[in-house]
């Protein structure tokens, strides 16, 4: 599936229906070609001009507004993607990416709770990585001064739906204990549907904001489409696949 989105994803769809319009006007059938070249020259322009991909991006956000926190935390669970795994292998040494507040927020949650497990969850995403997420996370944070006794680490997952799954299937959460998930504020609906879904009811605590109401560049906002269409279709899929509890989770 994501060989499939990193080829069919709506910037390269776009460009491969306007250069399949661009073949079929060199091979005489004018009308079809004309048609393909100025929807796909359409779409491409909306992109760039009007908010779309903003809109897409704060609807998302917006759906978990930063929480109160309880007295009492039992613990907190934070999912993977901020650490870029082969570049990890490569240099020896852990490599984040823009993502990295899934694992400081974290960590500074853990620090206004010290008597809370983290549970860090995230597995190798690409077949090929040898390394999985979690422990180079664990490292560190270990190495940032986080004790590693508090820590339990879930390193099996490759999608969101396993990251729910095998964390709760580690973690063995109680009925009555409180446990805060905290992920991207982008991705916050779909793995609280997950959680919920799988009968886990976790406080959401999200991070990561990546919309703003600055200025940005054309190249920017069509990487930003990209970005959030595939959150949005995840989200679809999710819903009828049964593994969210509800289609947009709030």
């Amino acid at each position: 599936m994501r060989l499939l989105w990193d080829v069919f994803q709506p910037s390269n769809s776009l460009f491969m229906l306007f250069a399949l319009g661009f073949l079929l006007r060199l091979a005489g059938r004018r009308r079809i070609a004309t048609w393909m070249m100025s929807f796909s020259f359409a779409v491409f322009a909306a992109i760039m001009v009007l908010p779309v991909s903003r809109y897409l991006a704060t609807t998302l956000e917006a759906r978990f507004p930063a929480p109160a926190l309880p007295a009492h935390v039992d613990g907190i669970i934070t999912l993977g993607g901020p650490i870029n795994t082969r570049a990890s292998e490569q240099r020896g040494r852990p490599q984040i990416n823009g993502h990295v507040e899934r694992l400081t927020e974290a960590m500074i949650l853990s620090r206004r709770y010290p008597e809370a497990t983290l549970l860090i969850s995230g597995g190798h995403y690409d077949p090929s990585d040898r390394l999985s997420e979690a422990p180079v996370a664990r490292d560190l944070l270990v190495e940032l001064g986080h004790p590693a006794k508090r820590m339990l680490i879930e390193d099996r997952s490759r999608t969101t739906w396993e990251n729910g799954v095998f964390s709760r299937e580690l973690a063995q959460p109680k009925p009555e204990q409180v446990w805060v998930l905290v992920t991207s504020a982008f991705h916050m609906p779909r793995a609280v549907g997950v959680f919920r879904a799988l009968g886990w009811q976790v406080i959401p605590y999200p991070a990561d904001y990546f919309t703003d109401l600055s200025f940005v560049s054309v190249g920017h906002r069509l990487a930003q489409f990209d970005f959030v269409t595939r959150e949005w279709l995840a989200l679809g899929a999710y819903h009828l696949k049964g593994r969210t509890s509800s289609l947009f989770p709030r």
